[in-house]
């Protein structure tokens, strides 16, 4: 895309500012601003109200050239508007996509096949070790983890991957700041192993209605979406509701009838969507792009005299049940099962852990 071009995208956003909904489907069919606006004005009655008077308003300036022309705030993130050749192309394809993209990073981690894991931000510990692991999985397999960098299931998914590969987190906000403030750290590390992205510019506060349009960028990035961990009723299932919409393939974590924050997830199954019920299917339903998952999972697996390795060969033992006996942490517990289980040294049954076969 040249200057020229990039120039007329910018001045477009700095008038419509997140007013965007339907704007990115005229884009992709116009392929530039002055065919946008040189349409007749019926074209615009599919879009809200707010973003017709901002493009009535353009209409009446454009062109306008020069930096005056519009607010510098973000400009030193990278800009990709939908027409540009580093704007996926997955996402480009979905219904109301976003008109352009802000980023920082490293963009070659938007070239990967990527797989979204979402959850509950109020997550079980046990959600946040299977979203970690889920996440390094994936990302030791060769795939690109979508996430949304938020508390709970989001934020594990995210800082999982790192650990094997590499992430997108998805803002709803400028990337000029970090919400929430306390993964301030995290998004440095996915900046320097990954990208963060945004349809928002710098000095864009996250807002209630931002976050539902933030989802729908999450899951139209991925070839799947998995949800770990959901309430009813849930933001994580306004991005199930997207992976649907833009025809993406739906997973679930299964969870006890008793368990809260897995009732969103029971809904999900109820209507369709595919149940991951162990570690082992993984290869099966997402085949390693490469094969790092192996030496990944070995560098996990303690050695065979440890406290750990001891307890689970004699027998079936519960989460409580190893935790009283080896007196850990639960959090440092979950992560070690969840690892072990992906190296295939542990496997599971109702709950209940052992060494594997």
């Amino acid at each position: 895309m040249t200057d020229a071009a990039s120039h007329d995208y910018l001045i477009l956003q700095s008038w419509t500012g997140p007013r965007t909904q339907g704007l990115g489907e005229l884009l992709r069919d116009c392929k530039t601003v002055s065919a946008l606006l040189g349409l007749p004005d019926q074209h615009f009655e599919i879009l809200p109200k707010a973003t017709q008077a901002a493009l009535a308003t353009a209409k009446t300036k454009w062109p306008r050239s020069g930096p005056h022309a519009f607010n510098q705030r973000g400009v030193t993130d990278l800009f990709i508007p939908i027409t540009d050749r580093r704007y996926p192309q997955r996402l480009r394809e979905i219904p109301d996509p976003p008109p352009w993209l802000f980023a920082r990073g490293d963009l070659s981690a938007l070239t990967k096949p990527m797989i979204s894991i979402v959850g509950s931000r109020r997550a079980s510990l046990l959600g946040e070790s299977l979203a970690h692991s889920l996440g390094a999985w994936l990302a030791g397999a060769g795939y690109g983890v979508v996430s949304g960098l938020a508390v709970g299931i989001d934020g594990a998914a995210n800082r999982g991957a790192l650990r094997d590969g590499t992430t997108v987190a998805v803002l709803a906000n400028g990337l000029d700041r970090v919400y929430p403030p306390r993964h301030k750290r995290l998004a440095e590390e996915i900046e320097q192993q990954g990208c963060l992205l945004s349809e928002y510019p710098a000095g864009t506060p996250p807002s209630k209605h931002a976050f539902p349009r933030r989802n729908r960028i999450i899951s139209g990035l991925s070839e799947a979406t998995i949800i770990v961990e959901a309430a009813l009723p849930s933001g994580t299932l306004h991005t199930a509701n997207s992976a649907l919409e833009q025809g993406r393939d739906i997973y679930v974590l299964p969870w006890s009838l008793r368990h809260e924050n897995g009732a969103g997830c029971l809904r999900l199954l109820r209507d369709g969507a595919t149940p991951i019920t162990s570690f082992e299917e993984l290869e099966q339903l997402f085949p390693p792009i490469k094969d790092q998952r192996r030496e990944s999972a070995a560098s996990v697996v303690p050695p065979q005299d440890s406290p750990l390795l001891q307890r689970l060969g004699d027998g079936h033992h519960s989460v409580e049940e190893l935790q009283t006996a080896l007196d850990m942490p639960l959090q440092e517990l979950l992560t070690s099962l969840a690892e072990l289980e992906i190296a295939g040294v542990v496997c599971q049954h109702d709950g209940r852990y052992s060494l594997g076969p």
